[in-house]
């Protein structure tokens, strides 16, 4: 089941037309232009106009109407941020040790207070 010589001359014929189409060189096509893109600039924090737009939001004075709410919720009427206390003198429930603690610490009462090492551990 061989191919003759007829066959063989005309697949000859076919890869040499092939291969003299594939070798004229190819018209170069201009290159393409890109188009560049102005980039954005981003906003910042600082590209406003310097108004406080809280202002005019309706939920400006809420915080004002919350005056019972925050009698029923606070211990200790509000003070400075550096401000001195009086320790109170404790006894840890747990280990018997004493200790002079800022009364914000003390929760219910002073019976029911525990150290920090005796709160961390397990018991």
């Amino acid at each position: 089941m061989g191919l003759d010589n007829d066959d063989i001359k005309a697949l000859i014929a076919i890869l040499q037309k092939g291969l003299t189409n594939d070798e004229t060189p190819k018209p170069k096509t201009p290159a393409k232009k890109i188009k560049t893109v102005p980039k954005r600039k981003n906003k910042t924090v600082n590209d406003h106009d310097g108004t406080n737009l809280f202002d005019t939001m309706s939920d400006r004075n809420l915080h004002k109407e919350d005056v019972e709410f925050d009698r029923a919720v606070r211990k200790f009427p509000p003070t400075p941020r550096n401000r001195s206390f009086t320790p109170v003198s404790v006894v840890c429930r747990s280990c018997g040790k004493k200790e002079e603690v800022n009364p914000v610490l003390i929760h219910d009462s002073v019976d029911r207070y525990k150290c920090n090492k005796c709160s961390s551990s397990a018991g």
